[in-house]
């Protein structure tokens, strides 16, 4: 599994950096739009001399993503 970064947006216009595990690119696209996001662009590679503590540190999971009040998902 490799740590992936993505940048997203919702319904309402809302860009973030959402982080996930996959074993590829396509696995985690997938994730992503299976729970409502809008891939905007794959920034894994932008991040390549960060470690998986600081990219788990600046920016959200799937799960916090869902789980925060003002997301809404794409339908």
């Amino acid at each position: 599994m490799r740590l992936y970064i993505a940048l997203i947006s919702d319904a309402n216009g809302y860009y973030c950096h959402v982080w996930g595990k996959a074993l590829s690119w396509h696995q985690f696209l997938n994730q992503l739009e299976d729970v409502g996001c809008e891939v905007i662009e794959n920034q894994t590679d932008d991040h390549d001399d960060w470690n998986d503590d600081e990219i788990m540190e600046d920016y959200i999971s799937i799960d916090q993503l869902i789980n925060h009040p003002d997301y809404v998902a794409h339908k």
